[in-house]
C-alpha cells in the first residue's frame, strides 16, 4: 500500500460530520446569511460543499464561463453534482443539529416550502470561524460567488443551471 493510499484511509472526508458542520457554517459566513438575511433553500448546500473542497472544480466553473468546456471537465463537474445529490439527507441531519446546538436558525421557505437557513455567529465559540485555518474554504467560497452571483437567494433550479447545465453537465430534476 502506498502513502496516498494509507493517508486515504486515514481520513474519509465524505463521513466527516464534522467536516461538513464546518463547511456549512464556512458558507453561511462566506455569504453573508446572518442577522436578517437567509441562505434560500438549503438542497444548495451539498453542492457548494462539493465545490469549494475541490479548487479544480471552482476553476471548472470560472472557466466554463469563458469557452465550452471539455468532455474531461464535464465529467469532474459531473461527479460535484452525484455527490451533492448523494449528501442531501446528511445535509439536512447536519441543519437540525446545527440549530438544535443554537449556532444557526433555520426557517420554512415563505414562497416554498424548503428549508431556508442564517448563522448565529455570536453563539459560535470563539475563534470557531478561524480564517487561517479554513483560508481554502473562504478562499473557494470567495471565489465561488464571484462566479455565480446572488448564489444565497438563487432557487435551486437556477443554481443547477447555473453550475452545472450552463456549462454542459447533463443532470436530472430533483
Amino acid at each position: 500500500m502506498n502513502e496516498t493510499t494509507k493517508k486515504n484511509l486515514m481520513f474519509i472526508s465524505s463521513e466527516d460530520f464534522y467536516l461538513l458542520s464546518y463547511s456549512i457554517i464556512i458558507i453561511l459566513d462566506s455569504l453573508g446569511c446572518v442577522k436578517n438575511r437567509y441562505f434560500k433553500d438549503y438542497r444548495k448546500l451539498p453542492f457548494i460543499i462539493e465545490i469549494i473542497k475541490n479548487r479544480r472544480y471552482i476553476l471548472t466553473i470560472e472557466n466554463g464561463t469563458k469557452t465550452k468546456l471539455h468532455i474531461n471537465d464535464k465529467d469532474f463537474l459531473f461527479q460535484s453534482y452525484a455527490n451533492g445529490l448523494a449528501r442531501r439527507s446528511e445535509t439536512l441531519k447536519i441543519l437540525f443539529s446545527l440549530e438544535k446546538k443554537g449556532y444557526i436558525t433555520l426557517e420554512q421557505g415563505k414562497i416554498d416550502s424548503f428549508v431556508n437557513a442564517k448563522l448565529l455567529k455570536e453563539n459560535l465559540p470563539s475563534n470557531f470561524l478561524d480564517k487561517v485555518i479554513f483560508n481554502y474554504e473562504y478562499e473557494n467560497c470567495n471565489r465561488l460567488k464571484t462566479s455565480i452571483k446572488k448564489m444565497s437567494m438563487l432557487n435551486l433550479e437556477t443554481f443547477l443551471d447555473k453550475i452545472y447545465r450552463d456549462n454542459g453537465v447533463k443532470t436530472w430534476e430533483i
